[in-house]
């Protein structure tokens, strides 16, 4: 059975070392019958030496004193206390090493705090709704665009998933199913894009869902397809028409000096075809180039005014006092289409309002009708471009209207309200 060790400092070891040689001394100079004084000579000197043994071996005690309280200083996290320089000789270089040391740690618990708070301002302002759950699917973590698009107002944490996704069927269906990639929520309009990732963290198995909404990034690529269509089949159109208008022409003028009154009722007819194609292609044409918004500020009397000139409606609440920035031309031409489906809806006139409210977000327009409002699939449509529910209409009004919307960074919402269609357009502040 081996014996415990004593933990004993270096002081202690060399006092029991020169106490043991002393007795060993003392015990051969009386076996040979040394003199007393002899003996009190030697205990003197012995006490001398250990005096100045103790001397010497002081300030580096106090040395190794003062560097294991900076290394236990460490220990606690505290880097930024160095060892007492004045008392540091012998042992200089090593506290030259662990005042490197401290300041090192010190740089990487600063860079690591800053990207920690970098990386939580990005969780925090994302838009993507973001989900960590444990491996029973027990919620841990969530940022506050989940919280807002999943538990409005309440936390989600400790919940299961499926206790949150209750009212969300074909999420929850497709995270089970391990489904990744775009997929639709809610209304048809609204796409989201699903990302799942597995992980371990403090040996634990974790899942992180993210659900990215992409239905506006989508919607601006559609454009984008629609308009570059349009600048083709524009350019083709226009190449016939413009010969074929004046063929037109130059034969009524024919007819008309040959006296034949049916030929000129034919060129005549296909000469008012022609204007009537190519006024039809202009609008799609202007809706392929529409420009990028020249903000300015707007002159929010003259617009109504304006407004009101060409369509009649009741002006709810005051005009915005804070100056925006805006494009006005496009802002007036935004106006005037949602004001001219309002009116060919069936709403009475005085049924037609329009209000703009300033709030901390942004500057809203809401137009409420009387129309009947839209149909689940038509509501779900009308943005498409020419998808339309009109007799001889275009089917790019709705559309140009979000363009514009979202060329200022806004957009725009349809819901069928009271006794019509409201229409809410948001321009960001």
């Amino acid at each position: 059975m081996a014996l415990p060790r004593l933990k004993t400092t270096l002081g202690q070891r060399l006092w029991l070392v020169n106490c043991l040689a002393l007795a060993l001394v003392l015990g051969l100079l009386w076996c040979f019958n040394t003199p007393w004084w002899l003996l009190l000579v030697l205990l003197a000197g012995w006490g001398l030496f250990g005096v100045g043994q103790y001397l010497a071996l002081k300030p580096l005690a106090d040395e190794l004193q003062a560097l294991n309280l900076h290394a236990q200083n460490l220990q606690d996290g505290s880097f930024n206390v160095d060892a007492n320089r004045e008392r540091l000789n012998e042992l200089q270089p090593l506290a030259t090493v662990l005042q490197d040391m401290s300041a090192q740690l010190r740089q990487e618990r600063a860079t690591l705090y800053q990207r920690e708070l970098l990386l939580d301002t990005v969780l925090q302002s994302s838009p993507s709704a973001l989900l960590l759950t444990d491996a029973s699917g027990r919620l841990l973590m969530s940022n506050p665009a989940a919280r807002a698009l999943f538990n409005p107002g309440r936390k989600t944490e400790g919940l299961r998933l499926e206790q949150l996704l209750v009212s969300w069927p074909a999420l929850l269906q497709a995270i089970e199913s391990g489904q990744q990639g775009l997929i639709h929520l809610g209304e048809p309009a609204s796409i989201w894009h699903l990302s799942i990732s597995f992980f371990q963290l403090n040996q634990k198995p974790h899942q992180l869902y993210l659900l990215k909404p992409m239905t506006r990034e989508i919607h601006r690529e559609e454009i984008k397809a629609w308009k570059k269509l349009l600048r083709v089949i524009g350019h083709e159109l226009n190449n016939t028409l413009a010969p074929l208008s004046s063929m037109a022409f130059s034969g009524e003028q024919l007819a008309r000096q040959y006296q034949d009154d049916r030929l000129q009722q034919i060129f005549q007819t296909m000469a008012e075809r022609s204007r009537h194609l190519n006024q039809f292609l202009q609008s799609y044409i202007e809706f392929a180039k529409l420009p990028l918004p020249q903000r300015g500020p707007v002159n929010w009397p003259r617009l109504i005014n304006q407004l009101q000139e060409q369509y009649e409606f009741e002006l709810v609440g005051d005009l915005p006092r804070q100056d925006w920035q805006l494009d006005s031309v496009q802002l007036m031409q935004l106006l005037l289409n949602l004001l001219k489906n309002a009116h060919e809806s069936g709403s009475a006139a005085e049924q037609i309002e329009l209000q703009l409210q300033e709030t901390p977000a942004g500057l809203r327009l809401s137009l409420q009708d009387a129309g009947g409002g839209l149909s689940a699939d038509s509501l779900a449509h009308a943005m498409v471009p020419f998808f339309t529910t009109k007799a001889g209409g275009s089917g790019i009004g709705l559309t140009l209207c979000r363009d514009i919307a979202e060329g200022h960074g806004g957009n725009i919402e349809l819901e069928n309200h009271g006794a019509g269609l409201l229409v809410t357009v948001n321009f960001p502040a």
